[in-house]
């Protein structure tokens, strides 16, 4: 049986837990909520994040005053230019000083030197940077998920759509949920779009059970399933992420939107 705590609210509440299991429209009529034992999740965004990648030999960084902006110098060139790369994202990894690791835009490239200049003040003491590079997987989203968010018996359905530089040079797109590998593909052939819709199940405590890991569709595959098993299991918070990484200096990639959903029962 529900009934309303207060004649103001539209709630109505269980008689017996005092949960909210429905709401009264306004012409008196109920409607309740399935409440199971396991409530749904859902992440996500729509704001689009588009990075570049210096080349390996952007090392050795020294950081400088340009106008009020910081401006990175390097030991060797970066192998970008203005425009491949000016108004992208770069992810700066910070130590030792005030600044703080991030993404961060790209405002000069000057073409193919050794020098960077980035949407970040200068101020003295900024500490030593370095610039995630070819090669090398950069977080493009990040959620914590709650322990105890997933359970056994729950399914988890995730969404990316990606956007990149059309050329026979290789990208890489990743999903992790925590230490578990759940997608990971490599892709050239002059691709400019990736459409990742990935289906998984949790069958038993601490196992999450999808398709071929270089599957990014429900569907069939020449790939076997994957168990992956995060480490901690269901019982402690998990870290999802989606990396990217790209093979050649001056071609970008660009999350535009993702979803992840727990479903309960």
């Amino acid at each position: 049986m529900a009934r309303l705590k207060n004649p103001n609210s539209p709630w109505l509440y269980d008689d017996v837990t005092g949960d909210i299991v429905g709401v009264r429209d306004p012409d008196g009529s109920d409607r309740f909520w399935v409440m199971g034992s396991n409530q749904p999740y859902l992440y996500g965004s729509t704001t689009p994040l588009t990075v570049v990648a210096p080349a390996s030999t952007f090392i050795t960084i020294t950081n400088s005053d340009d106008s009020g902006n910081t401006k990175l110098t390097a030991a060797g060139v970066h192998g970008l230019t203005n425009a491949d790369s000016a108004g992208k994202l770069v992810y700066v990894t910070w130590t030792g000083g005030t600044a703080v690791s991030g993404f961060y835009e790209v405002l000069e490239a000057e073409d193919d030197t050794d020098e960077l200049t980035i949407g970040l003040a200068y101020a003295a003491g900024l500490g030593t940077a370095v610039v995630s590079k070819v090669n090398t997987d950069i977080v493009l989203a990040e959620q914590v998920i709650p322990a105890n968010a997933l359970n056994v018996g729950m399914g988890l359905e995730l969404d990316i759509l990606i956007g990149c530089t059309g050329s026979t040079n290789n990208k890489t797109v990743k999903a992790n949920y925590g230490t578990g590998a759940w997608y990971s593909q490599t892709f050239a052939g002059s691709n400019q779009s990736l459409c990742v819709e990935k289906k998984a199940c949790a069958p038993s405590a601490g196992n999450i059970l999808s398709n071929a890991l270089a599957a990014p569709g429900h569907g069939l595959s020449t790939g076997a399933i994957v168990t992956f098993s995060p480490s901690g299991g269901f019982t402690v918070a998990q870290t999802f992420q989606i990396l990217g990484s790209l093979a050649t200096a001056g071609e970008f990639m660009t999350l535009e939107a993702w979803k992840l959903r727990l479903n309960g029962f």
